[in-house]
């Protein structure tokens, strides 16, 4: 694994109303790992990851992508940079066939917003980066599929596919296994897992099997700030994370 760090966060602060979120919280990511993120519920997983993304802007601290600082910078110019997010509720177009939706995803990364509307079915800069989107999540026979007639699984990868269609240098997967059955939760585990060294990603994940099989480094945060980060095994066997978190049932 590169020790390039591709992203840097110091000193991050998010508070709403008196509730502290974010509390000078501090991460790094190296490029090409998978870092997974996990702490109770209300610990500010989601508000974190809503920062790196650029949804949400700390009130304090620097975010640093590859160097640059991004922390002010709004979203869409992120995804520019290389940013994207698998949602931990899924944003799909229902109406649409799954090769249509992330034929949206390929053209808000190229910035052609109403382009879609104007005989793009055939355009090969939209279909072929769809099309090989689908075949790394497993839904290459699906492209046809309306949306509304996808299982829950099913709708989980296709968003995770129109994730992969921007390209991404960094990947923020939020809950991917929410909702899901045995069966289906390990499949989406395996797909996680075929994608280490394709690209960059943070991992928010309450199912720990996943997390500890997945992520090269676990960070834990509590109350808005990252107790231990370390190699699967010493998150496991720390005694600060045990009685935090990982004692605790979900």
């Amino acid at each position: 694994m590169s020790a390039h760090r591709l992203l840097e966060v110091k000193g991050l602060v998010k508070s709403f109303g008196g509730l502290m979120a974010t509390n000078h919280l501090d991460f790094d990511l190296v490029e090409g790992e998978i870092h997974g993120v996990i702490g109770p519920n209300g610990a500010g997983k989601t508000t974190f990851v809503s920062q790196l993304q650029g949804q949400l802007l700390p009130d304090l601290g620097t975010i640093l992508l590859d160097g640059e600082d991004v922390t002010r910078m709004p979203a869409h110019l992120r995804a520019r940079r290389g940013v994207a997010r698998s949602f931990q509720i899924t944003s799909l177009v229902p109406s649409f066939t799954t090769l249509a939706n992330v034929m949206l995803a390929v053209q808000g990364r190229e910035g052609h917003s109403f382009r879609f509307f104007r005989r793009a079915w055939t355009d090969p800069a939209l279909v072929e980066p769809a099309r090989e989107a689908l075949e790394t999540v497993g839904l290459a026979d699906k492209a046809s599929t309306i949306v509304a007639d996808l299982s829950h699984g099913e709708c989980r990868q296709l968003e995770l596919a129109m994730a992969l269609a921007m390209k991404p240098r960094l990947l923020l997967l939020d809950e991917p296994m929410a909702g899901m059955g045995r069966q289906d939760g390990a499949a989406m585990t395996d797909l996680v897992a075929r994608l280490k060294g394709l690209t960059t990603i943070v991992l928010i994940e309450h199912d720990m099997e996943a997390v500890f099989r997945l992520a090269d480094r676990i960070s834990v945060l509590v109350a808005g700030r990252v107790i231990k980060t370390g190699l699967p095994a010493e998150v496991r066997a720390d005694e600060d994370v045990r009685a935090a978190y990982l004692g605790h049932s979900h």
